[in-house]
């Protein structure tokens, strides 16, 4: 069957068309779900799967503050917030200090909502006319 082929020309297909909004804050929103994940977890599974955990929330905020605009002052604040959050990372994996992954987590949400707000606000912005 070609059932395989159509899923994997599906996900290709929505790879490549998904807006770079949705994408961040799905991104934001997994990072979310992983974090609250650990800390229901913490203690209970290896160090290995938390390392693990941890590295694949650093990896995404390095993708984050790689699609960021240097040139603005915005993007600027963004980036420390995303370096921040990444020393924050670092900390709770080389000193064990699991109490800051609320922190973290805790600002990853309130990204996912500010940037689920920009969206609502560009659609509204971009789909709101006087021709009626």
């Amino acid at each position: 069957m070609y059932v395989k082929r159509v899923i994997k020309a599906y996900q290709t297909s929505v790879n490549t068309t998904t807006p770079m909004l949705d994408t961040m804050i799905e991104l934001f929103n997994e990072m979310s779900n992983v974090l609250s994940g650990l800390q229901q977890t913490i203690g209970q599974q290896d160090n290995e799967r938390t390392s693990e955990s941890l590295k694949n929330l650093q990896y995404a905020l390095f993708e984050l503050m790689a699609v960021i605009n240097h040139d603005t002052e915005e993007g600027e604040r963004l980036f420390l917030v995303y370096v921040s959050l990444n020393q924050t990372l670092v900390t709770v994996q080389l000193h064990k200090r699991y109490e800051l992954l609320s922190d973290v987590h805790q600002q990853v949400e309130l990204l996912a909502e500010a940037w689920t707000e920009v969206r609502q606000n560009h659609r509204r912005h971009r789909y709101t006319t006087n021709k009626l």
